[in-house]
């Protein structure tokens, strides 16, 4: 395999794996600041690819014209402009895939595992476009919403695999004595156990934003400070939950810690999953005792997303390797 085309084909899927984390974090924003429907057509935005930066450019029965659900449509310049810029990057990130997936064409002799990957990647991100377009047509219909996210959390999935067994191809091609670091079975059925529990925790907290989104409404977007109280049991088990969560990461941390001499990269990375969910604790708790502060909920997405992906380059760095062995 030529050194060159692998050491592309990394960056190349690093720069898709930072576009779509900022993605999420885009996607984070519009949530956190009530901009889903601030264009309310799609792929267009009140009828023109460049939206509109004052209510006097739109047509004076705009309101009926882009109605959806029987829900009369809103112009806020910083709400659509909003909107706007998450689906730049979006676009911008499916071209980036689409890009890879060309170049993996490369290796469809000696490692076709690559291409057939980002073609993969590329319908995911092309299933993201219809369903954004139908999220927008039914009015941000909660399950869609979910869905999104999963699809989301899934390409994100399969470009740390890429660029994980990229890497290991680059560490082979300049080292010829290169020797992968395996933990073993119980740790990798542990740490299997963990992402399973992060996943579960980041959906919980999809309910809970969902939750939060009818109360507000049904508030009038007022009392602010009494929407995390009236979010009843779905909040109180996704905070418990993160307790659980905090308590396998120290756990699996400290076993590692134990270990550092055999296993020195591994404990490492587990030191960076520890600073990741503490990160992530402290903008949840910012989140229920401050009032749900906007800028703290694309964090608290973000670093959950962040730390699903930290989890699963772990598992496929140091527990999928050729030579396994028990522990």
């Amino acid at each position: 395999m030529n050194i060159v085309h692998i050491n592309r084909f990394y960056r190349i899927v690093f720069v898709s794996l930072v576009t779509i984390y900022l993605v999420i974090l885009a996607g984070g924003i519009v949530r956190s600041t009530g901009s889903g429907m601030g264009c309310p057509d799609w792929p267009k935005c009140f009828g023109t690819y460049a939206p509109p930066l004052e209510e006097s450019q739109l047509p004076a029965d705009y309101k009926e014209k882009y109605a959806v659900q029987g829900h009369p449509a809103v112009f806020n310049v910083y709400k659509t402009w909003t909107e706007y810029v998450n689906r730049l990057v979006g676009a911008i990130a499916g071209l980036i895939i689409v890009y890879q997936c060309i170049y993996a064409t490369r290796f469809l002799k000696t490692t076709p595992k690559y291409f057939w990957y980002s073609l993969l990647l590329a319908v995911l991100m092309a299933s993201q476009g219809l369903l954004g377009a139908k999220l927008v047509s039914s009015y941000l219909k909660p399950i869609l919403i979910t869905l999104h996210m999963g699809v989301a959390l899934l390409i994100m999935g399969i470009l740390i695999w890429l660029l994980v067994e990229a890497g290991k191809e680059k560490q082979r091609l300049h080292a010829a004595d290169y020797a992968e670091e395996d933990l073993g079975r119980k740790y990798r059925w542990a740490m299997w156990v963990f992402i399973s529990l992060t996943v579960i925790q980041i959906f919980l907290g999809t309910e809970v934003r969902e939750t939060i989104d009818i109360i507000s409404y049904a508030l009038d977007y007022q009392y602010k400070e009494t929407w995390i109280a009236s979010a009843g049991s779905i909040f109180i088990i996704h905070r418990s939950y993160s307790i659980l969560l905090t308590a396998a990461t120290i756990y699996f941390t400290f076993i590692l810690y134990k270990q550092r001499a055999l296993y020195p990269k591994a404990y490492r990375l587990s030191t960076k999953i520890a600073a990741v969910i503490a990160i992530e604790i402290a903008a949840g708790i910012t989140l229920a005792y401050f009032a749900l502060p906007p800028w703290a909920q694309p964090i608290h997405l973000l670093f959950a997303t962040v730390l699903l992906g930290v989890q699963l380059a772990f598992v496929f760095r140091f527990m999928v390797g050729q030579n396994r062995r028990s522990v």
